[in-house]
């Protein structure tokens, strides 16, 4: 009897635990997946999905508050490859008035040519781009890359100058 009382115990604290979890970072995945994906459908899907995978391996998981963002963006991350994958190259952007412009984008014009200057990107610097849209920190984007967080600042004011490059108009 005691026994069982404990696994209960046990099993209703994971799930406060991961219920926490979801609280704190949800936004930032939904966040970063928006910066990724484009479509606000398939990045709430797609968060979806993270939290539905993380949970299944929730009792595995031993690691610390940022640990849990960088395993949760590391989850994210592995799905838009796979949906990527399944769903092809072709995109179609949407411009939406309700959706925020990412990077002071004001016009929809600004929107597109920012967008377009993204795409010009590799695929490291665009992700790197969106999990810093995301809010997340350079040790966060470290821990997740598997890189230094010096290395990962770098990283990112290499691929903002990449940007700024393009979305500059030839006098």
């Amino acid at each position: 009897m005691l026994a069982m009382r404990r696994e209960e115990t046990a099993v209703a604290d994971a799930a406060t635990r991961f219920y926490d979890l979801y609280q704190r970072e949800g936004v930032v995945v939904l966040r970063y997946l928006r910066s990724t994906l484009r479509e606000p459908v398939a990045a709430e899907d797609l968060c979806a999905d993270t939290f539905c995978r993380a949970w299944d391996a929730w009792g595995r998981f031993s690691g610390t508050d940022t640990q849990a963002r960088a395993w949760l963006i590391r989850i994210a991350r592995n799905l838009v490859i796979d949906a990527v994958r399944r769903d092809g190259r072709v995109k179609f952007t949407q411009i939406s008035a309700d959706q925020p412009s990412p990077l002071g984008a004001e016009t929809d014009a600004e929107l597109l040519d920012l967008r377009h200057a993204m795409d010009s990107l590799d695929r490291d610097d665009r992700e790197l781009l969106a999990m810093r849209m995301a809010g997340l920190s350079h040790a966060e984007i470290g821990l997740i890359r598997g890189k230094s967080e010096e290395a990962t600042k770098k990283a990112w004011q290499r691929a903002l100058v990449r940007v700024r490059e393009q979305l500059e108009v030839p006098v």
